[in-house]
């Protein structure tokens, strides 16, 4: 573990962070400011009042560590399509359906989107080590907890296995489907396979509570992509825009 770390914590939680990076990436962590990642798996989704599992294709992009963005296709049955897209720049929450595109600034919707971001932020750890204002603490020997400074309130716990890989992350947060804040994990399934130069989980499963609503696996990595200032911040779409006079004038 010959790589340093610029977090700051007592010695057990700056230690098990170390385990937990050499576990995943090595003695050579890559250097994450930010990512985009393409998943394929399945989700929870209701047929009318029938519970079901649907298709998912889902991409997901990051700046580290509080700024992130899905864009999701569901498909059930093979048959009902649907996409939508959540965003989250820090500051507020958009939720964008076809063309529209609600913006939430609610204090509790935004406190849970924060959180969400910092537990994806912590489930690829390699941003952890570059950040000084990342505080760690460790709690015995396979368990630490994470937060930003001045984010005390925001913590993530962090549990490895007996051979020091994640074994999941947990926060607590607001439930946007019914408002009810609960405890939220973010599990890795299976071996670790690299995706385009990336080491990640084979599936990752993500639960509220116990109940399992999500499993992805990732199909493709983009490391550090230049990202524009606003890709977070989602407005809504004039589906005119575009066109040329020409164009304009057929369609009328």
């Amino acid at each position: 573990m010959s790589f340093l770390t610029l977090a700051q914590g007592d010695p057990i939680g700056k230690d098990l962070l170390k385990k937990l990076v050499n576990s995943r990436y090595g003695i050579s962590p890559p250097a994450m400011e930010s990512l985009r990642i393409t998943y394929r798996g399945r989700t929870r989704a209701r047929l009318w009042r029938v519970p079901l599992w649907a298709r998912v294709d889902a991409v997901a992009t990051y700046r580290f560590p509080r700024e992130m963005k899905w864009e999701f296709k569901v498909r059930l049955l093979g048959l009902l399509r649907s996409g939508y897209t959540t965003s989250f720049d820090g500051t507020a929450v958009y939720e964008q359906h076809g063309f529209k595109v609600s913006t939430i600034t609610d204090e509790v919707l935004v406190e849970s989107a924060r959180r969400r971001a910092w537990a994806e932020t912590v489930f690829f750890i390699s941003p952890l080590i570059a950040d000084p204002q990342v505080h760690v603490e460790g709690e015995g020997n396979h368990t630490l907890r994470v937060w930003l400074a001045g984010q005390e309130a925001d913590v993530a716990i962090v549990r490895l296995d007996e051979d020091n890989r994640l074994h999941e992350v947990e926060v607590e947060r607001v439930d946007p489907a019914d408002g009810q804040r609960k405890r939220q994990f973010i599990r890795p399934v299976g071996e670790l396979v690299k995706v385009d130069g990336l080491i990640m989980p084979q599936t990752i499963q993500r639960y509220w509570e116990d109940e399992l609503f999500m499993e992805l696996s990732p199909v493709a990595v983009d490391l550090n992509p230049e990202l524009a200032p606003d890709v977070f911040t989602l407005r809504e779409e004039n589906p005119l825009e575009g066109l040329d006079d020409t164009e304009e004038n057929d369609s009328t």
